[in-house]
């Protein structure tokens, strides 16, 4: 009788534990899943935003209308410089290209104050529309050597940080807004056979996106 009645306990207690091992693994498994769909709907959420913005900027009469190639470029030359930037339309923005003599001295990485209002028009923008700015500094291939600037690569890689340290100094723009690349000669959009084309390869190109 003892013996029967402990081994009944026995299975009694075993069956117990049984129970609460696969409840204790039901919660687990359901707060698992539960923080696995809450990661997912804040994903899919960005996504649309994302997508919301990018429909806006297309699709608003009034925000087509400000970024047009034309409108910049009007809003480009109020800031009083007689050079027109080259603006072309790209994935979720735009960039507007200059010649470096714009801004930048031969040989020289400090940017010219007679650009600085051209320098504030794209702090404006950037606040204005929201968007991402990205500097890069082309060269052409006659080699730099200089104790400041050893190689081409240096000058340009300067110049685009100079520029994006003034939108950080002038414009308080939020670091994660901006980048910066120096890529020398390597990217020419004209021949360096000739003195045109040297100098049109000498050139600041800004490119403006909308934030993700």
């Amino acid at each position: 009788m003892d013996e029967k009645y402990k081994q009944n306990k026995r299975w009694q207690e075993s069956g117990v534990a049984a129970w609460e091992t696969i409840y204790c693994s039901l919660i687990l498994i359901l707060v698992a899943l539960f923080a696995m769909l809450a990661s997912y709907s804040k994903t899919e959420t960005r996504k649309i935003e994302h997508f919301l913005q990018r429909r806006i900027f297309l699709e608003d009469p009034d925000i087509s209308a400000a970024l047009s190639i034309k409108s910049l470029k009007r809003y480009f030359k109020e800031a009083g410089m007689s050079t027109v930037p080259n603006i072309e339309k790209v994935k979720d923005g735009f960039k507007a290209s200059y010649e470096s003599r714009t801004f930048f001295a031969p040989g020289l990485a400090v940017a010219n104050k007679e650009a600085y209002p051209v320098l504030d028009k794209m702090i404006e923008l950037a606040n204005k529309f929201k968007l991402k700015i990205r500097v890069e500094g082309h060269t052409d291939n006659i080699p730099i050597n200089t104790a400041q600037f050893p190689s081409n690569w240096e000058l340009s890689a300067s110049r685009a940080a100079n520029v994006l340290q003034y939108f950080l100094n002038k414009g308080k723009l939020p670091t994660e807004m901006l980048s910066t690349a120096g890529l020398a000669h390597y990217h020419p959009i004209e021949s360096n056979d000739t003195p045109e084309g040297r100098e049109k390869n000498r050139r600041v190109v800004f490119y403006f996106r909308l934030t993700n």
